[in-house]
């Protein structure tokens, strides 16, 4: 990961010999679109876990535009913060349990200036902060978050003066859920989860 992000440092630095560059800070929320199949946990008691809720996260942060002509480079650095509430559910009896978590989202976006209309897409990491979860509490779980995550996002944005209002959707290359262990065994939900983010973002 380190090298990657020294190589794409430096690939950055040359470019902006000859470019336009713009510094930002931006924020918004963002919606996890899922359709998650239900856990079933071990082969004999009727134990089960399903996603009841993905709720609306937030993210925070910084961008830089490197602008060529009409051709830019936007690379990323966001908090992103979401929540989600869990069925669980034992000898017919239901819970609900919830789980918070933060990842920084690294997003490098290519795209195309067009004057007011911007249109971009690029690959975007998610890197593993931290997370509270009421599944702790349960017999047998364990958290094994990956460090990394890997998807895309593709998108528009409108330049409005110093500011910029973006829509993206993005897809991702894991499965949701995949941080799920009970007694040693690693389960997920059978469904890559994908988001819908809206952002407004101040130009410097």
């Amino acid at each position: 990961m380190r090298q990657y992000i020294l190589l794409a440092g430096f690939i950055l630095a040359c470019l902006t010999v000859q470019a336009q560059v713009k510094l930002g800070i931006k924020g918004g929320i963002n919606t996890t679109q899922i359709s998650p199949q239900e856990i079933m946990i071990g082969d004999f008691a009727p134990v089960s876990l399903a996603v009841k809720d993905a709720r609306y996260g937030i993210h925070l942060g910084a961008l830089l535009k490197i602008t060529m002509n009409k051709f830019f480079i936007q690379p990323e650095v966001l908090l992103n913060s979401s929540t989600t509430t869990y069925t669980y559910t034992e000898l017919n009896v239901g819970r609900v349990l919830e789980e918070s978590y933060q990842f920084v989202d690294l997003p490098l976006l290519m795209g195309f200036d067009l004057g007011v209309l911007n249109l971009n897409a690029g690959p975007v990491g998610h890197v593993f902060v931290s997370s509270t979860s009421e599944l702790k509490n349960l017999d047998g779980y364990r958290q094994k978050w990956n460090e990394v995550h890997w998807g895309w996002q593709a998108g528009l944005s409108f330049d409005i003066w110093r500011l910029n209002l973006d829509l993206r959707y993005e897809g991702n290359f894991y499965k949701y859920g995949d941080h799920v262990s009970f007694f040693g065994q690693t389960y997920d939900f059978k469904d890559s989860p994908s988001r819908v983010l809206t952002s407004l973002a101040f130009m410097f």
